[in-house]
């Protein structure tokens, strides 16, 4: 990996959320540069430090989505907080709040109050389920909103119900919005105007699921061809040992599947012989084809269908993930040395940019970087004392 300032060198971001859906893409903006200033209050910060296997106080999970950022611990809620956030929020070009609707406005750190010092600035709303509407003012994590989108009915099929055990609609939120952020401030580079990303999790799990997950409520017309979602009966192939995901969609992959496992037959069935009939019986391959590999070793199904160029995937636990070859070879999984955490293994962003990205410095405790913020800020060393001694700032 190249390293180097990145392309948002000298673009600063100011955060004011928790967990994911905000936060994730912040370090997105930090792994290309950008230089992030995660504000959080004076009781609890961030909770994310608290879930998952953590050391000394810091999770792995927040080491990992807070690497790259400064911290301010501050009490916004406060008359001294609140100018302090004004001055913050007049040097940024991002701001991201996940507030519900209504609090930042409340807080003085609506859009119209931050536009009144930085008239270009990118404002960045995040919200459960949007500005309006029914559910607006109704809290929302992403188990919710897995729930809501139809995320958890998808992955159940015809059974009940199931969540992916990843955080889905915070993990595409965050992506979509700073891709909008982004091209909100390539447009400002043309215009000098600053827009209003506003977006939430319901919107972008349902945007993210609606043209492959929900294929079945697409296309309306009553005389249109309408086929069972591909994806329903979609499954791993249990093997001898383990798993497999095997996915051959041409003639030549089905051609070479065949060849693999010695069954002329499956290229004579009228079901499979070529790619329509198959789709049409895409259930009924998928049933065969886990016939074949039944009684075969996982890593032998895999050796076969590669050799024979067909689409195939051993189905890896997740303590293999970090040393397969591949992934060992791309180095999107390094291993560090965390100030706090220790020993940790951390993701590099997967988009790499030929000037290089910047080295991010690790995740810190919450207030790490108040004092010499608050300095950058204008503040003298007697009124920063000043502000902690009444609890203002950590």
């Amino acid at each position: 990996m190249t390293t180097g300032p990145g392309p948002l060198e000298g673009i600063r971001v100011v955060e004011i959320a928790t967990f994911i859906a905000a936060p994730g893409g912040t370090h997105l903006l930090a792994s290309q540069g950008a230089e992030v200033i995660k504000v959080e209050d004076t009781v609890v910060g961030d909770p994310l430090r608290m879930f998952g296997s953590s050391r000394n106080g810091m999770s792995g999970w927040f080491a990992n989505l807070n690497a790259g950022k400064r911290s301010l611990c501050m009490d916004i809620a406060s008359e001294a907080g609140r100018e302090v956030m004004a001055d913050l929020l007049a040097t940024a070009d991002v701001f991201v709040q996940a507030y519900r609707p209504g609090v930042a406005e409340r807080l003085g750190i609506g859009e119209a109050d931050v536009r009144q010092r930085n008239p270009n600035i990118i404002y960045v709303s995040i919200s459960g389920f949007g500005r309006d509407g029914p559910y607006s003012k109704r809290p929302a994590y992403d188990a919710v909103i897995q729930a809501w989108s139809g995320i958890a009915a998808v992955q159940g099929g015809d059974d009940e119900p199931q969540f992916v055990r990843s955080f889905i609609p915070d993990k595409v939120t965050s992506l979509t919005w700073t891709q909008a952020a982004c091209a909100a401030l390539f447009a400002r580079e043309r215009t000098g105007r600053g827009e209003h990303v506003e977006l939430s999790l319901l919107d972008s799990a349902v945007s993210f699921m609606w043209p492959d997950a929900m294929m079945e409520h697409v296309v309306l017309a009553d005389d249109a061809d309408h086929r069972p979602n591909l994806l329903a009966d979609y499954r791993l192939l249990g093997c001898r040992d383990g798993y497999v995901a095997v996915m051959p969609l041409t003639d030549g992959h089905w051609k070479g599947l065949a060849d693999a496992f010695d069954r002329p037959d499956l290229l004579s069935d009228p079901r499979f012989a070529e790619a329509g009939p198959r789709a049409a019986h895409f259930g009924e391959m998928i049933d065969t084809l886990g016939e074949v590999v039944a009684d075969v070793a996982r890593d032998d199904v895999v050796e076969r269908l590669i050799a024979a160029d067909v689409p195939v995937a051993p189905a890896l636990r997740p303590d293999e993930v970090a040393n397969d070859a591949q992934v060992q070879h791309s180095g999107v999984i390094r291993e560090v040395d965390h100030p706090i955490v220790g020993r940790i293994r951390q993701n590099r962003p997967a988009a790499l940019i030929a000037g290089g990205v910047p080295e991010l410095r690790p995740a810190v405790e919450r207030g790490t970087d108040t004092d010499a913020i608050l300095t950058e800020l204008g503040r003298s060393t007697d009124a920063i004392a000043e502000l902690r001694a009444a609890g203002i700032v950590k």
